[in-house]
């Protein structure tokens, strides 16, 4: 007999990340139930995709699943588990599971984490703001979760590390696949510490569409996000949206108005998506009840 955890490993190899559909149907009726009626083929019959997924369970060995998990130094978890952050529930589309890698207990620290996100290619404005708002975020006691990209990402991690705080990398691609190659060193430096978060198997790569599904992780994770830089259409956009569609305060910061690195910003602002962000005990005094300051 199938347990929950084993029934959300194969639904999780199967499912494509972010499929609202099956996301909703897995959190309200039990993983257990979806992948017995899947391979019933009764209750899903008018899905498009029913057959594809009914073989792609069916010729799952799990017991190779498992060793490439294990192989990776990582873990499998999911909502069965004691410390799953509550903040993926929120999601209309919450992942089936995750697969983790570093230090578990950082798991607890999105109970009070700062997301950061932004441009690939920052100015020495952005860097520097950057820098100075993970550095405030670990001072307060707060974890700093970002991407592990190039850029805004990358200087975040480094950062909060510098600063003896705890990050947390949400990876758009599996464990044994990890992009950018050139942040190798940067990811086994927040596997110490802090985590490396993927919610597809170590050996699957990170495909363009990947980024945009991770990102509402990063978002739910988080107790508030931070656009420092980004275009006018951007990734760390979607991000934003994503914090907002779940009810998370969403903070940018703006910059010079010649500078197309800030039209993100400024279009969330003028947009009211996201308040002005100058400081981070600015921004802390803003969502922080007073009882709790």
């Amino acid at each position: 007999m199938i347990n929950e955890v084993e029934a959300r490993l194969r639904l999780f190899i199967t499912i494509c990340p972010g499929d609202a559909f099956w996301g909703y149907e897995i959190a309200s009726r039990g993983a257990i139930n979806v992948y017995q009626e899947i391979l019933e083929g009764t209750r899903y019959l008018a899905h498009k995709d029913l057959g594809w997924i009914q073989n792609d369970l069916l010729s799952i060995n799990i017991d190779d699943c498992l060793t490439q998990i294990s192989d990776a130094k990582s873990e499998f978890i999911t909502p069965c588990d004691l410390d799953w952050p509550d903040g993926l529930d929120d999601l209309s589309a919450p992942p089936i599971g995750l697969i983790i890698k570093g230090n578990r207990p950082a798991l607890f620290d999105c109970q009070r984490s700062i997301a950061i996100v932004g441009t690939r290619k920052p100015s020495q404005y952005g860097v520097e703001v950057t820098e100075e708002f993970a550095k405030a975020a670990v001072e307060k006691s707060y974890a700093v979760v970002s991407g592990g990209a190039y850029g805004i990402d990358t200087a975040s991690h480094i950062a909060a590390l510098e600063n003896q705080g705890k990050t947390i990398c949400v990876l758009a691609g599996g464990l044994n696949k990890l992009y950018p190659r050139e942040n190798i060193k940067l990811f086994e430096a927040i596997s110490e510490s802090g985590l490396l978060i993927s919610e597809v198997m170590p050996n699957v790569s990170s495909e363009p569409y990947r980024f945009l599904v991770r990102n509402r992780l990063i978002a739910a994770l988080s107790n508030l996000t931070i656009v420092v830089e980004a275009a006018y259409v951007s990734g760390s956009i979607r991000t934003a949206r994503d914090a907002a569609e779940i009810m998370r305060p969403v903070f940018a910061v703006p910059g010079p108005i010649t500078s197309p690195l800030s039209d993100g910003c400024h279009r969330l602002i003028a947009e009211r998506v996201a308040d002005i962000a100058t400081s981070v005990d600015e921004i802390l005094e803003m969502v922080t009840p007073l009882h709790l300051r």
